[in-house]
C-alpha cells in the first residue's frame, strides 16, 4: 500500500498527468478504499501542490477513516497552515462534521475566507461570540467584513444579522433581505426553516446513468461510477418522472410536462400527501416568464396535487415549436447519503449527481429562494434538477444550456415555483 501511495505522489509531480494520477487513485480505491487516509496525510505532509487527483481522493475519502483526517487536517489550519489540502479538507470537514470545526470559532471565520462556510455549519455559533466579531470588524478592511457579515447573516440570530448589514459593501433591496433568507436558510419574518437539514439524490437506472456521464472525459467518468452521490446510498422512496398532464401552460397552452411526483413529506411538512411537479418545456424562446431565461414560472395545484398554471401567469396563446422537447417516463430512486458533504454551498461545474429532492440548494450563482405570488411568503426549496435529466430522444435537459432548476413550494397556497441558473 505505502508503494502505491508513494508512486502516487511522486506521479503528480510530473507534468501534464492528471488523468493518469486520477486513473492510479482510483486503482488504489477500489483495490483498498482506506489507503486514501494515508495517501492524503502524506500529500498534506509533503505541501503538495493543487491537483485534482487529491480534490477527487478527499471526495471518495470513506466515512470510517474520514474524521481522523479532517482532524489532521483542522488541527493544521489552526495553527496556522495555509496549504490548499490542508484547507481543502477542512472545507469538507465543515460540512460532514460541523461540530470538531465548532472548538475554534476564529479558526472557522478564517477558513471561510477561502470558501462561504453556508448551510447549517453557523447556527450554532455562540451569540456573544458573534457580537465581539462585530465589534472587531469595525475596523477590519472591507474583505474580513463581507466575510464576518456572511457568517453572523447565516447564523439565523435576528439580532446580529441586523448588526451584520452594517460590514461590507451595503446590499441594495431587495437583494439584502434575498441573500439574508439565503444565508441563513430562515425566513425573515418568521425564522421559519426555508429547506431540510439533508436531501436525497436523484437515482437513474444504469442505462440513464451511461447517458449522464457519457459526456465527461474518461477519468472522471470512471471517477463518477465510483461517487457516492451516483451509486452509493440506499433508495429510501421513489418518485415518477415524465409524461404529459392534464394541466396546460399558461404562456403557450401547451400540456404541461411531470417534472417530479413525489411524498412531499419526504422533504417536510405539507397538507397533501402527494405532489406533482410539472413544467412546460415547449415554450419558444421569446424572453419572457419562460423557463428558458430563469424567470419565475408559478403553478396552482388542486387538491390531488396537480398542477396548472397560475392565473397570473395566463396569456394569449403563442406558437409552439414542432420539435419540443419531452422528458422520459420513468421511476426515479430518491437515496439517502451519509452527512452533509454532497451539499456544498455553491455548485461550480463540479463532479457529482447535483440532481437532488430536499436539503439546502447548491446555488449556481447568488440564490434566492421564491415568494409566493399569493400569500407572498417565501417559499420552501423542495428540489434541484442539473442538466442531466434524460429526454425521450436520448439526449439531455440542458437548463439554461447547461444549468440548474430550482423548484420551491407554498403548502399554505399549494402553490410552486420553477426558475433555472447557468453558470
Amino acid at each position: 500500500m505505502s508503494h502505491s501511495v508513494d508512486a502516487l505522489l511522486e506521479m503528480i509531480r510530473q507534468p501534464e498527468c492528471s488523468d493518469r494520477a486520477l486513473m492510479a487513485m482510483l486503482d488504489l480505491f477500489e483495490r483498498e478504499p482506506a489507503a486514501l487516509s494515508s495517501l492524503l496525510i502524506l500529500a498534506m505532509e509533503g505541501r503538495t501542490l493543487d491537483c485534482d487527483m487529491l480534490r477527487a481522493a478527499v471526495e471518495l475519502l470513506p466515512d470510517e477513516c474520514a474524521a481522523e483526517v479532517y482532524r489532521l487536517a483542522w488541527e493544521r489550519f489552526k495553527a496556522g497552515d495555509s496549504n490548499w489540502l490542508v484547507a481543502e479538507i477542512s472545507l469538507q470537514a465543515a460540512r460532514s462534521a460541523p461540530a470538531m470545526l465548532h472548538d475554534d470559532w476564529e479558526a472557522a471565520l478564517r477558513l471561510s475566507e477561502l470558501a462561504e462556510l453556508g448551510g447549517l455549519f453557523w447556527h450554532d455559533l455562540p451569540e456573544g461570540m458573534g457580537h465581539r466579531w462585530i465589534q472587531q470588524a469595525g475596523t477590519a478592511p472591507v474583505a474580513v467584513q463581507r466575510v464576518t457579515r456572511n457568517a453572523l447573516q447565516a447564523s439565523g440570530i435576528a439580532e446580529l444579522q441586523v448588526a451584520a448589514s452594517e460590514l461590507g459593501e451595503p446590499s441594495a433591496e431587495p437583494w439584502g433581505t434575498i441573500g439574508l433568507e439565503v444565508k441563513s436558510g430562515r425566513e425573515i419574518r418568521t425564522g421559519r426553516a426555508l429547506h431540510g437539514s439533508s436531501g436525497l439524490h436523484l437515482r437513474f437506472g444504469a442505462k440513464v446513468q451511461r447517458v449522464q456521464l457519457a459526456q465527461s472525459r474518461s477519468a472522471v467518468r470512471r471517477f463518477q461510477r465510483l461517487h457516492p452521490t451516483w451509486v452509493g446510498g440506499d433508495v429510501q422512496a421513489t418518485a415518477r418522472m415524465g409524461g404529459r398532464l392534464a394541466g396546460c401552460c399558461g404562456i403557450c397552452g401547451s400540456s404541461l410536462q411531470r417534472l417530479l411526483e413525489l411524498d412531499v413529506r419526504l422533504i417536510g411538512p405539507c397538507l397533501i400527501p402527494r405532489v406533482t411537479f410539472g413544467l412546460c418545456l415547449d415554450c419558444p424562446d421569446t424572453g419572457e416568464s419562460g423557463w428558458c431565461h430563469g424567470d419565475p414560472v408559478y403553478f396552482r395545484h388542486d387538491e390531488q396535487g396537480l398542477p396548472c398554471a397560475h392565473e397570473s401567469q395566463v396569456f394569449d396563446a403563442r406558437i409552439v415549436p414542432d420539435d419540443s422537447m419531452v422528458l422520459s417516463a420513468l421511476d426515479v430512486g430518491l437515496v439517502e447519503l451519509p452527512g452533509g458533504r454532497w451539499e456544498p454551498v455553491c455548485h461550480s461545474g463540479g463532479w457529482q449527481n447535483y440532481s437532488r429532492v430536499g436539503g439546502m440548494p447548491s446555488w449556481v450563482q447568488s440564490g434566492m429562494h421564491l415568494s409566493c405570488p399569493d400569500c407572498l411568503r417565501t417559499m420552501f426549496f423542495v428540489m434541484q434538477l442539473d442538466s442531466h435529466i434524460p429526454l425521450m430522444d436520448g439526449s439531455l435537459m440542458q437548463w439554461m444550456n447547461g444549468g440548474m432548476l430550482y423548484t420551491f413550494w407554498c403548502d399554505q397556497c399549494r402553490i410552486s415555483g420553477h426558475y433555472s441558473q447557468y453558470s
